[in-house]
């Protein structure tokens, strides 16, 4: 129902928002994942769970109100590298930001809560159990070692 719902609205609407069904987000991904390692390149990369957010926001009502303020934000912040697409088994939406860091998933889901009209600790906790953010390859880089001279 959720993925019906974001892909019915993002049709009808005028930002233009590009997602990718699965198969073509997860190969985006692993292309980033290449690029990113070849160009020593950093991206986020966030899986927002529907099932946790609707776990959140018990009312329908509260859901689409959610979802259309996610989706706006997308829209009017969004820059033309970043990537959208569903996740695996529907379970999701995922984001690709590239070439940033955390702080511009932050300042995104800062974004995401002014433009809710929803109760602000319920968006807050979606947000949080919702979502799973993390900046590859930060994730597996490891210290260099100092140079003895």
């Amino acid at each position: 129902m959720i993925k019906e719902f974001l892909l019915n609205w993002i049709k009808n609407q005028k930002y233009g928002i590009v997602v990718y069904p699965t198969e073509l987000f997860d190969l985006r991904i692993q292309e980033e994942m290449i690029r990113a390692d070849e160009s020593k390149e950093y991206f986020v990369y966030v899986e927002v769970n529907f099932a946790k957010i609707r776990e959140t926001l018990k009312t329908d009502s509260d859901e689409v109100t959610f979802w259309k303020a996610f989706l706006k934000s997308l829209a009017t912040t969004s820059r033309g590298s970043d990537i959208y697409g569903i996740l695996e088994k529907e379970s999701g939406f995922g984001l690709v930001l590239l070439d940033s860091k955390m702080d511009g998933w932050i300042r995104l889901e800062g974004r995401i809560r002014e433009s809710c009209k929803l109760n602000l600790y319920n968006v807050q906790n979606s947000l949080v159990n919702g979502c799973k953010a993390f900046v590859y390859p930060a994730c597996l880089t490891q210290p260099q070692e100092p140079v003895l001279t």
